[in-house]
């Protein structure tokens, strides 16, 4: 060999050396960075208590937290067991315990609306329970009136008239708790939806599918619905029929893409809408924000349907909530509503954004990056604002749980991780966010 082989072969190994050195370097840090946004986001949350434990099957739901009480609100399927391995006829193929456990349709069909009650020290137990696959609910700020409505689809009949399944509805209410309810007169096969009631717990509406809207002033003995106006729905699909000359009959299952109630009764309602004449103007793509003062009569409505308090081109709105001063914060993403695209559409990135209202008018707006998939909006009371999201970056199979928050009314937001969680609570009286994650109940203070 001579010297300047030599000395070449030299670099070469001088050169993987380094490469490796670097690369070696590089997953260090990497795994140094992981281990400490891992212990941030573990170190951030005080472990309470282990609740529910015992309340089979497992899972999470919709959790209320105040004081030292604590709500769960969780439709659920019914429990199935495993076989004893012994009583397996292959040993390697596990068996369910019960011939049903292997239908689908008959687990969802033996599917329940769940609640419970309790507090943190002594854990929770069921205070209601209803068949149904989903369901709603609302509970006063005392937490002694309650409402809950259910949803339960024979998934063995064939689909109704509309190309969707049978289903069943059923309204509940409870003024002492939970400790004894009363089912309310309500039409079996007209959903029910989310009740939102004002803190008396007698004046509210109940908020459905197929975009209807009812009203009620005396604890939901008795309910008036209010009509919307004939763009109100504009999600259309073929009649089930199939025979391609039908019309396209409206989307019974469309929602309302928000919708909040202030403490001063009045409603907002928001939905998009690909055309619309209004009292002044041909609105194209856009969404439509409404505020309903309570107790509007029918006459009145009209005029309210053609003058919008808001209209967002391009926008759809995810979350409302009034404040105290009375203007509107509003979650919305950028674009047409993804359901709405063409068939072949490249779905491009849809931007959150956080926007505040003062009378309708747009007074700010604050854009979040693009891995921000927004969730619900809460308000403290002093003004926080707290934003519930999933945190998923391009390339990005599963999302991370995260939280944004803002303490100068939307100007500025910060992030945090906030690892998995089943169950998720901002109890703004005290400014502290709850987690429900295997077994384990965990604060946080903001």
């Amino acid at each position: 060999m001579n010297v300047a082989s030599g000395l070449k072969k030299y670099q070469g190994v001088c050169f993987l050396l380094a490469k490796c050195l670097v690369l070696g370097l590089a997953s260090f840090i990497v795994l140094i960075v992981s281990f400490y946004f891992l212990y941030r986001a573990a170190s951030m949350w005080t472990f309470e208590k282990e609740i529910m434990k015992n309340d089979k099957p497992y899972g999470g739901g919709d959790l209320r937290v105040k004081n030292r009480d604590l709500l769960v609100f969780k439709p659920i399927e019914p429990l199935t067991k495993i076989k004893e391995v012994k009583d397996w006829k292959d040993p390697n193929v596990a068996e369910f315990a019960e011939p049903w456990m292997y239908d689908v349709k008959e687990v969802s069909n033996r599917s329940s609306v769940r609640l419970l009650r309790g507090t943190i020290e002594n854990d929770v137990k069921r205070i209601f329970e209803q068949r149904g696959q989903n369901g709603g609910w609302w509970v006063s700020p005392d937490w002694k009136t309650i409402y809950v409505t259910t949803e339960w689809m024979n998934y063995k009949l064939p689909n109704g008239s509309d190309g969707y399944g049978q289903a069943w509805h059923t309204l509940w209410r409870s003024q002492d708790g939970g400790d004894n309810w009363q089912q309310l007169k309500w039409p079996e096969l007209i959903n029910a939806g989310q009740p939102l009631f004002l803190a008396d717990g007698m004046r509210g509406y109940l908020i459905a599918w197929d975009m209807r809207v009812w009203r009620t002033q005396d604890s939901g003995d008795h309910w008036e619905e209010l009509k919307l106006p004939a763009w109100a729905n504009q999600q259309l699909h073929p009649n089930p029929d199939g025979n391609g000359f039908s019309p396209w009959v409206k989307d019974t299952r469309a929602r309302f893409d928000a919708f909040d109630l202030a403490s001063n009764g009045t409603l907002r309602l928001s939905f998009f809408v690909k055309k619309a004449q209004l009292a002044k103007q041909l609105i194209n793509n856009s969404s439509l924000v409404y505020a309903l003062p309570w107790g509007i009569s029918e006459n009145d409505l009209f005029n309210k349907w053609i003058n919008p308090e808001t209209i967002l081109p391009m926008e759809v709105v995810r979350d409302i909530k009034s404040d105290k001063q009375e203007g509107q914060h509003l979650i919305t993403l950028q674009g047409m509503p993804i359901d709405w695209q063409k068939t072949g559409d490249v779905q491009r990135i849809r931007l959150a954004n956080y926007v505040y209202l003062n009378k309708g008018k747009e007074v700010l707006r604050h854009v979040f990056p693009e891995y921000v998939k927004p969730g619900a909006l809460f308000v403290g009371n002093k003004n926080e604002l707290v934003l519930a999201a999933d945190k998923k970056k391009k390339g990005q199979i599963m999302s991370d749980s995260m939280t944004v928050v803002s303490k100068d009314m939307g100007k500025s937001w910060d992030e945090f991780i906030d690892g998995s969680a089943y169950a998720w609570y901002y109890e703004a009286e005290v400014n502290r966010i709850w987690k429900y994650e295997t077994y384990s109940l965990y604060r946080r203070d903001l």
